[in-house]
């Protein structure tokens, strides 16, 4: 490759997930966060109150490790630990309103990130890509390599656990 007009999608999509990533966290010191953290935050927001166990399965990591990623994530106030109602011995974790007002500057910059990818970009043009995103997602999941296995189990075989996959 002399330039990269002539680099492969591969890499080209290779360098725009480094550069996204490298753009994100960026973003997110300034929130105290790092992408694992970001992912909890939007885990918590979507499922409500989960055990630190369920969370640690949703995110693809232990529980220990889950443990001092929380302990960070309560000393910054974006969570609550509650006892649950059934049985007390169990600790649900569910974001503050100090979390909940992370969520919109999360989401705020997630919007910020799209302006810079999507600028010069027409509506039509940013759905279609998309839409072939979804379809080249689609692909890798049916090939032979991830053929009968789910999205989490494949990212914990494959790279950072799921928070981090900002």
């Amino acid at each position: 490759m002399k330039n990269i007009d002539e680099a492969s999608a591969f890499i080209l999509m290779h360098q725009l997930m480094h550069l996204s990533r490298y753009h994100a966290v960026r973003r997110m010191e300034n929130l105290n966060l790092n992408p694992s953290q970001a992912g909890i935050l939007f885990i918590l927001n979507s499922h409500g109150r989960l055990s630190q166990r369920q969370l640690a399965e949703k995110i693809g990591i232990t529980p220990p490790s889950m443990t001092v990623t929380l302990r960070k994530l309560e000393e910054l106030g974006y969570i609550r630990k509650e006892p649950d109602e059934c049985d007390q011995r169990i600790l649900r974790i569910c974001l503050s309103e100090a979390g909940q007002d992370c969520i919109g500057r999360l989401e705020s910059v997630m919007e910020e990130m799209e302006k810079i990818l999507y600028q010069g970009f027409t509506l039509e043009e940013r759905l279609l890509f998309r839409r072939l995103l979804l379809a080249m997602r689609e692909n890798m999941l049916e090939s032979k390599d991830f053929k009968g296995m789910d999205f989490k189990s494949i990212l914990r075989k494959t790279g950072p656990p799921m928070g981090q996959a900002f």
